[in-house]
Formats: C-alpha cells, structure tokens, sequence
C-alpha cells in the first residue's frame, strides 16, 4: 500500500474571462468589500480555479514529484533532482499523470483535503474528462484510506471556532515542525507568482508544503490517528502483510539464536570425531575373549586311580 502526502496549488481564472451572467451571479447582494473579494478568491473554487501544482511524496521510499502547469506548453517534461522528479504541461496532462501514479488502494494523507484538496482534483479531472481512480473525500470520520490531518486535529468539527481555528503554518509550529512558509511566499503569493511565470518555484513551494505536512503525519500517526479504527487496522494488516513476507526475530531474540547455532555446529563437529573407548572397557573386552578362547581348548583328562 502506497502512503502518498500531497497538496495541491490553485489559482484563479482572472474575473474577466468569466462571462457576464457568471460575475453577476456571484458578486450579487454583495457589498462593494464583499465583491472584490469574491473577485479575488478565484483559486478557492474548481468551477472558478485551476490547479497549478500537485505535491506527493511517497512515505515508503521517500521518493517526492512536483507536477506543474507551464501556461503554452503542450508538451510533458520530465526532470530529475535528486529524489526529486519533476514533470511539467498543461492541467490535464498533469492530472493524468497523477492518477497514473496514485494506485486505488493509496492512502490519501493531506491537510484540508476532505473540504479543499481532494474536491478540487476531483473537479478538475473531471472537467478535464479524466476518470478518477478514487473517491478522495469519502467517509468524514475515517482516517484510512483518505487521512486528513486538520480533521484529526479538530476532531471532525467537533471543537468549538476558537479552538478549530488553526492553519498547517500553525499546527506546524504547535508541534516543532519547520513551517513551509517563508518571507514573501505562502499561498496568497501563488497567484503572483504564477502570472509572472514563476511557475518552478510555485512546484517547489508546493514540496514545502508537503514535506511539512509529512512531518506532521509523522508526530500524529501514532499519538491521534491510531485511535481511529480504521487507521489502526490498516496500520496492523500493513504490519502482519510485512511479516509474512520476510519475517524477521525480534533484536532481543538474535543473540539467543547465534548462540544455539553456534553450539549446534560446534555439536555436530564434535559427533563427526570417533572417541577411543575407555581403557576399562577395553581391558574388560579382552578378559572375555580371552576366557571364551580358554573354554573351547580340551580339558586334560585325569589319570584314573588318582
């Protein structure tokens, strides 16, 4: 089973493409505050926004892909950094390479990816007439196969605003982690960033992302989410599939084994080397050779009158 973390960078299709019924649909009865909002918050939306970038790094061998959208390039491109791979084309060619590689069985583990991340490639695919492999929002109170940590962390919604009210950046920093975020790039800058084609380092700052909610995985797999029910069986079948595969002894039990190997071969060495047998057993052998030998020789006979 694959453990892939990914995350995923939108950005909005510029209000101006949008047609007139559409940008009067959506500003409606709002204020003016309210509309330019809306205007700018095209990312948030898959009817709205297009996927940009799409980070996974597969646990198991540590192996990372960063799949981006170049604007005007047709073609697929690959480039290998280290355990980094990048590949790089248009939104559907980057989608199709994603499912590609995202077996059905995967466990899907992000960071808001029940409401934001599995919704929009979901979406998107489908817009780009691609078949998911998967459904990656599924069942909300499960951990296993669709692992969203921000669920954990909030118990699926059932702590109160004030506590519920946390970003990755934060929980990050509640837990020790290294943030993704750096002086001038988060994900308000994504879209800047995009329009001026800076497309490399929007994929790079997507890994960031993924690599801190790995580490995050890693300090709640297993505190919280191996309370989960289903987490902590597919946790236990990965552990015994291992086993059954190439058992290995327990550290405590290695140096008991050699010992008894050791004194095995050291056993049968020594029951290969033939012993002289005792010297009094041998001399008690020949005594009775030697009396048998006696009793067959012919009694003297007695002189009669004697």
């Amino acid at each position: 089973m694959k453990k892939l973390v990914i995350d995923i960078e939108t950005v909005g299709i510029p209000w101006e493409e949008h047609d007139s019924y559409v940008r009067e649909y959506l500003i409606k009865g709002q204020t003016e505050d309210g509309a330019e909002e809306t205007k700018r918050a095209g990312g948030l939306s898959p009817f709205r926004g297009r996927i940009v970038a799409i980070g996974v790094i597969n646990i198991d061998d540590g192996r990372s892909c960063a799949l981006f959208e170049v604007p005007g390039q047709t073609d697929v491109r690959v480039e290998k950094a280290g355990s980094r791979t990048y590949i790089s084309g248009t939104e559907k060619q980057i989608l199709e390479k994603f499912w590609d590689w995202f077996d059905v069985d995967a466990r899907f583990i992000s960071f808001n990816g029940r409401q934001f991340d599995g919704p929009f490639l979901m979406i998107r695919s489908a817009v780009n007439g691609i078949s998911p492999k998967r459904d990656l929002v599924g069942y909300r109170y499960q951990m296993h196969p669709n692992c969203d940590l921000r669920e954990a962390l909030n118990f699926h919604g059932t702590t109160n605003s004030r506590q519920s009210k946390f970003n990755l950046d934060l929980a990050c920093k509640a837990f020790g982690i290294a943030t993704s975020k750096s002086e001038g790039m988060d994900g308000r800058a994504v879209e800047s960033f995009y329009r001026a084609g800076r497309h490399r380092e929007i994929a790079d700052y997507c890994l960031e992302d993924v690599r801190a909610t790995l580490e995050l995985y890693e300090k709640i797999a297993p505190t919280i989410l191996i309370l989960n029910k289903e987490f902590r069986d597919s946790e236990e079948r990965e552990a015994r599939g291992r086993k059954e595969e190439s058992p290995v002894l327990p550290t405590s039990e290695a140096p008991f084994v050699a010992s008894v190997t050791q004194t095995s071969l050291a056993l049968s060495a020594a029951l290969d080397v033939t012993e002289p047998e005792p010297v009094a057993a041998a001399t008690t052998q020949a005594l009775v050779f030697e009396k048998l030998i006696k009793s067959e020789e012919p009694e003297e006979e007695i002189p009669s009158g004697v």
